[in-house]
This record gives structure tokens, sequence and C-alpha cells, in this order.
């Protein structure tokens, strides 16, 4: 499919939304991805003109796609995707993916996400969808980031307050450290929620990331069945 560049706009430091239109009607699923080639690189990159990025935005908002990340500027793909002009065409191939939201959900059933940094993208679009399809099934959201400049946070903030459903706790690891276990516990106890409850678990962010928490929620006791993750393994 084709898809043309319609706007750029900054979400954090060196983080920026890529917004396209297609000239084909996608239909995607929250959480899921697509990949997007570039015509040409302005700059070398050995893992070539080709990335895969989570859609970060909802299904219900439209039929423009959008895509969230960070400019590395040791990426030479991700340089020439910030330096593309409006109205470039690119290439999209998918969606793809089986991270996603389920569509029919209850509010007996509870969903513990926690993002790391860029993680935060299939989450954004998983939160929106549960607002405008009004499922009010409860969201814990622990979002852990390096510094005090979180993704979204303006509209994750809105969202919180105009939704009992959704309840958000930002980690900035330069001034609270990482994730522990002491701290989630902390986070329950906060919440009013109980380990003898079954919680679904999603996890999203880098490798290492990612693996930390899964040793965190197996020595908290938390089933590997309960337990859904997405690494990402690069930039």
């Amino acid at each position: 499919m084709k898809l043309t560049l319609i706007d750029k706009e900054v979400e954090a430091k060196d983080t920026k939304t890529f917004i396209f239109s297609a000239d084909e009607q996608i239909g995607f699923e929250a959480g899921q991805y697509i990949y997007i080639t570039l015509p040409k690189l302005n700059y070398p990159d050995e893992r070539g003109e080709t990335r895969h990025f989570t859609i970060s935005n909802s299904p219900t908002e439209g039929k423009e796609i959008k895509v969230t990340t960070r400019i590395r500027q040791e990426s030479g793909y991700k340089k020439t995707l910030d330096e593309l002009p409006i109205g470039t065409i690119v290439e999209g191939r998918g969606p793809q993916g089986t991270f996603v939201f389920p569509v029919h959900n209850s509010p007996s059933t509870i969903y513990c996400f926690i993002a790391g940094g860029i993680g935060i993208t299939p989450f954004r679009s998983m939160i929106k969808y549960a607002i405008d399809t009004k499922l009010n099934t409860p969201i814990y959201l622990i979002y852990s980031n390096s510094d005090s400049d979180f993704i979204f946070k303006k509209e994750l903030d809105t969202w919180q307050k105009e939704n009992s459903f959704l309840k958000i706790e930002y980690i900035d690891t330069s001034v609270e450290g990482r994730i522990s276990s002491e701290k989630i516990k902390e986070l329950f106890d906060i919440w009013h929620l109980s380990f003898d409850i079954p919680a679904t678990w999603w996890l999203v962010g880098p490798n290492p990331f990612v693996n930390a928490i899964e040793e965190i929620l197996e020595g908290l006791n938390v089933s590997e069945d309960n337990i859904i993750s997405e690494k990402f393994t690069g930039y």
C-alpha cells in the first residue's frame, strides 16, 4: 500500500509522531504494527530502508496511520524519516502482530500495563480504543521512563481524569530508580488491588526491561499464563 506523509508532531525530546494517509482502507487492531519502507536513505544504515512500527493511534480514530518513534542520530533510517517532506509517499505493509487488545472485555477483567520508554505506543492505542468503545475494563498503567519527559503524558493525564477505569503511575527512573517488586506491591495497595485476584499483565519495552519485569512478576507468583509481552528489539 502507499502511505502519504501528511503531518509530524513532536511528542517529547527526540520523539515524534508521523501521520500518514493510506491509498486503501486499513483495518487494524489496537496494538498491531506496520512495516514502512522509505523511498531512499539520506544516510547509511546497515539495517536498510525498512522498519516496523507500532501503530500508535486507535482504530477508532479515523483512517490515518500514526507511528511514534524516537529519532536516533545513529540511525540513518530514523534521520531520513525525520527529514521526509510533507507529501512524501512511502511503502507500507501490514498490519501485523498478535499483541492486540481484546475487543470484548468486561468490568471484571483487570489489565496491568507496564511500559518502558517508547513501549508506551501500543498502550496508547489500546487505552484510546477502550475509551472510545466504552469497555470500562479496569486498566492500570505503570509507565517507566529514563527521565520526566513522558511521551503522550498530556493526553494520558486527561484520559485518566475523565475515565475512572484508568489509573496511571509514572516512574522517572533517574529519580526513583527502576521498577521493583516493592514498587508494584505499593501501587497495588494504593489501587486496592490484590494478587489473589488474577490480572492479565501486558509488558512492552526494550528486551532488558521486559526481561527484568518478567523476573519481578515471577517473584510475585504471577502465572506465565497471565503475562503477555512484546519486546522492542531495536530502534
